[in-house]
């Protein structure tokens, strides 16, 4: 009999406790997409009890206690949601929960280059996005973005005078001149100033850098057939005041003050920078690695809001800077003697405004007026022996920018239709050469851009661009050529962790003569272009990427994998003879970039560890003969290991290795 009685009130224990033990399921999707949330993390707050969604957005957790309990719902870049619930609870059917990405992940992850302002996430065109690193960037190198544009793989800043330090950007393995550099959304930069511009734009009041990698020209013109970057500078939308000082062992002095403010229906932010730099030989070979520098940049940028359907904004940049490298005796004495006498002085100016108007007509139209004007002034002296003349060359490039722009967003359709006129101007000074190079460029452009959300997992972009450029010079006068741009772009989510994008299109540059290749010689007996006989380079590109990412059994476990697969073809490229008269001309049947690119980010609570790589083949193709481009490595490597604490600090360590490159015909680097 008492072995009966214990027998059953095991049994009533037993059916007690489970009995008092819950589950509660939940389907949880994105709010926006409506896609289902794979790896989405519900726990029971206090508790180690937890579990993630599956494939299908779908989570069951179980061992719930009775009674009233707190169930959280989290996953990477959403906003965490909160349930308070009391068990038992019935459930005929699993929650539907909807997340909502947080305001400041919607803030990084908004493009404004291909002018749709659509997330990173849903555009069809292939953009890699900066915001974070700009901090970490600016704290190293104040005075310039050369070392923050670099962070993205497959991304390369081009010294292009030992001496000066000139520097370009290369995308893809391409020249620097294929790159087009965009201050929000103005082509403020190229040309004269190209070895300049990334030396010269301080980081500390951009917010966002946004890359296009390959063709590109269908958006903002000729220059993008590598690609393009886009600087996107602050707005007054919080109260902000920065300043910053930074020494360095190796010589650097930098004094930087930011100031952001808003106040009723007006705004502004002003950026304040001054840069010196003493020459410094690290190699102990008695020539400057860096220059001796002093430059000053002042950007201020005024804001104003008449109602809340018209944003009005003016803004403009002064930059004065002297660089001077060479021998490290004569920058310090300046004296000239039989042993120390080569040198490299530049004197630049700039002075830019821009101006930009936008009118909201309803929720999903607008009208967008902008104007730039840029002038840029630069003067160059180099020695290159103790008996001979100073090279001498110098002249100012007068730039203008206009653009009417349309946009017509519904919830599948976004359409962009422009107008835009450019001119360029430079003007050469008087020197003891017997021609000038005095160059003029007046092009017209009209371009449409229209995305289609076709259904949840599918996505289309195309876009058509129509261009006349006439060019012109002292020696020779252009017919004016008529450019075709068409571009697509597509984007395929299979769920949401894996999404392919296809895209391609093509591209034009017209004839100039400032190209890195120019640089080195100070431009000393470089011919003027002859428009009659020189015709603009016209480029072929596509690339591929497939992207998975996906969440850990942790709300705070992210792993993301990108592949991208590019091609490039430039037919008729255009080259400088260097052996003869220094002449550029149409040499070579095309010349071709192709790799792929890898990516891996993986975070772990407070820890962030990226990985790239890059395979690269860049050639020219003359005939039976393939000649490789110089200064492209095959294979290079970049990442970094960071550790934060959120609105306090963060630690990191970066890392880089570039392989073998050719830097003359027959000299390889290691």
């Amino acid at each position: 009999m008492t072995k009966n009685i214990i027998t059953a009130t095991c049994f009533i224990m037993i059916a007690t406790i489970s009995f008092a033990q819950n589950q509660y399921k939940a389907s949880i999707f994105d709010s926006l997409s409506k896609e289902p949330l794979i790896g989405a993390t519900l726990f029971l707050h206090g508790t180690t009890n937890g579990t993630t969604s599956d494939a299908n957005g779908k989570a069951i957790l179980t061992n719930i206690p009775d009674g009233q309990h707190r169930i959280m719902i989290s996953y990477i870049g959403y906003k965490t949601t909160t349930l308070n619930l009391s068990f038992p609870l019935e459930q005929a059917e699993p929650h539907k929960i909807f997340m909502s990405l947080s305001e400041s992940q919607m803030e990084e992850i908004i493009i404004e280059a291909t002018r749709a302002n659509k997330t990173v996430a849903n555009l069809p065109t292939r953009t890699e996005v900066l915001t974070e690193e700009i901090d970490e960037a600016a704290s190293m190198e104040p005075s310039r973005i050369a070392h923050l544009i670099t962070h993205s793989t497959g991304i390369q800043v081009q010294t292009t005078s030992a001496t000066s330090n000139g520097a370009v950007v290369r995308i893809q393995g391409l020249n620097g001149r294929y790159t087009q550099i965009l201050k929000d959304g103005f082509p403020l930069y190229g040309g004269f100033s190209g070895s300049l511009d990334v030396l010269q734009i301080p980081p500390l009041d951009l917010r966002q850098v946004e890359y296009i990698k390959g063709s590109a020209s269908t958006l903002y013109g000729g220059g993008a057939i590598g690609g393009l970057i886009n600087l996107l500078t602050k707005k007054p939308t919080q109260d902000e005041t920065l300043l910053h000082i930074n020494f360095s062992h190796i010589g650097s002095k930098d004094f930087n003050a930011f100031v952001s403010r808003k106040f009723g229906k007006f705004g502004f932010t002003n950026l304040a920078s001054l840069h010196l730099h003493s020459p410094y030989d690290p190699d102990k070979d008695g020539y400057s690695d860096v220059p001796d520098i002093s430059k000053f940049n002042f950007n201020p940028k005024l804001f104003y809001y008449p109602d809340n359907k018209t944003e009005i904004y003016l803004g403009a940049t002064i930059t004065e800077e002297n660089r001077m490298g060479g021998d490290m005796d004569l920058i310090d004495n300046q004296q000239v003697d039989s042993t120390h006498f080569y040198f490299d002085k530049q004197k630049s100016s700039r002075y830019t405004s821009q101006f930009s108007a936008k009118r909201s007509f309803s929720s999903s139209s607008s009208l967008t007026l902008k104007n730039s004007i840029s002038l840029f002034d630069r003067f160059i002296q180099i020695r290159e022996n103790a008996l001979g003349a100073i090279t001498k060359f110098g002249g100012t490039q007068l730039n203008s920018y206009n653009e009417l722009n349309y946009n017509l967003n519904k919830p599948a359709h976004n359409l962009n239709i422009g107008l835009n006129a450019l001119t360029d101007n430079f003007s050469e000074q008087e020197t003891d050469t017997n021609f000038l190079r005095n160059q003029e460029y007046i092009t017209l452009g009209a371009y449409i851009n229209h995305l289609w959300d076709i259904n949840k997992k599918l996505a289309l972009e195309t876009g058509l661009r129509t261009d006349y450029v006439q060019a012109n010079s002292d020696s020779s006068e252009g017919n004016g050529e008529l450019f075709v741009l068409p571009r697509l772009s597509a984007l395929y989510k299979m769920n949401s962790n894996f999404s392919i994008r296809l895209g391609g299109g093509m591209g034009y540059r017209m004839p100039t003569i400032f190209n890195e290749e120019a640089e080195p010689f100070g431009y000393k007996g470089i011919r003027p272009i002859d428009f009659e006989n020189v015709k603009a380079e016209r480029s072929y590109g596509g690339n591929i990427d497939f992207k998975y990412q996906s969440t850990f059994n942790s709300e705070n476990a992210l792993f993301t994998f990108n592949q991208m697969f590019f091609y490039n073809l430039i037919d008729n490229p255009i080259l400088l003879d260097t052996t003869g008269i220094r002449e550029y001309s149409n040499t070579g049947d095309f010349l071709n970039s192709r790799g792929f690119e890898s990516q891996i980010k993986l975070t772990l609570w407070k820890f962030t560890w990226f990985f790239g790589y890059t395979y690269t083949e860049a050639f020219l193709q003359a005939g039976d003969l393939t000649k490789d481009l110089l200064l492209t490595p095959m294979h290079s490597i970049k990442g970094d290991l960071l550790f934060v604490e959120d609105n306090k600090w963060r630690i990191g360590w970066d890392y880089e290795y570039k392989s073998e490159q050719f830097l003359s015909k027959d000299l390889k680097s290691r």
